[in-house]
């Protein structure tokens, strides 16, 4: 566990500093859009992590456990499963970009 907090903090750290610029917001349109930023890192953030989870599917299901079929199977599931999680996350972030553009710019 110790491995992962090693890796994913200086992941973040890109996160964290663009946050650290942000005022407190002044009006109604600050506070939209300071949602929409906070949300659109996160939506990267899990986009990133759910591609991470794509290759790694692709890595464990055909190259380690190329010969297993029950691996294989689990493998496709995590693929099928990050696809998915990609799609989604992609509408996500093109609808808070629309909403943003066209309500407060």
């Amino acid at each position: 566990m110790k491995k992962i907090y090693t890796f994913l903090i200086p992941a973040l750290v890109p996160f964290m500093a663009h946050g650290a610029n942000v005022s407190a917001p002044r009006d109604f349109k600050g506070l939209v859009a300071l949602i929409t930023s906070v949300m659109g890192n996160l939506v990267l953030l899990i986009f990133a992590l759910t591609f991470l989870a794509f290759l790694w599917g692709v890595v464990k299901g055909w190259i380690i456990n190329g010969g297993d079929t029950e691996g294989v199977e689990s493998g496709k599931n995590v693929v099928m499963t990050s696809i998915i999680a990609l799609v989604v996350m992609s509408s996500i972030w093109g609808i808070l970009h629309l909403l943003q553009m066209s309500f407060f710019n």
